[in-house]
């Protein structure tokens, strides 16, 4: 009799601990990291003779940052026509605002994450902002 409460108890025990690191253990906790798409992007402004030059870092957080930065490395082609298209599409006058960094930060985030159906990209920074 004592060696079937035992076996009970340790099967409880068990089943106990299973549950918790299945269904109760928080999830990890993602890592931030960040991508660079290329050097810096010159593009012709909307309605301008000027041109614009940025250069910028895509914020991610993500659980495993190396295999995320080779995924977006092998569609740098895809993120770097997206921001290309995106800031072509404004005119000297909303370049110049006071808001436009914030605009065009969630409009690229936005769209890059429409684009490459992904939701770990957090934000942007612009690093250089020029128009010549």
């Amino acid at each position: 009799m004592k060696k079937v409460i035992t076996i009970i108890v340790f099967v409880l025990i068990v089943a106990g601990a299973a549950a918790y690191f299945l269904f109760l253990a928080p999830p990890p906790e993602p890592k931030t990291s960040f991508f660079v798409p290329g050097d810096h992007f010159v593009t012709n402004i909307k309605d301008s003779t000027r041109l614009l030059k940025v250069t910028i870092v895509i914020e991610l957080s993500t659980l495993n940052p190396e295999e995320t930065k080779s995924y977006l490395t092998e569609r740098s082609h895809i993120i770097r026509d997206v921001i290309v298209f995106l800031l072509r599409s404004k005119t000297e006058e909303e370049l110049r605002s006071n808001e436009i960094q914030n605009t065009l930060r969630g409009e690229i985030v936005d769209r890059l994450k429409s684009e490459l159906k992904l939701d770990y990209i957090k934000t942007i920074y612009f690093n250089d902002y020029v128009i010549q």
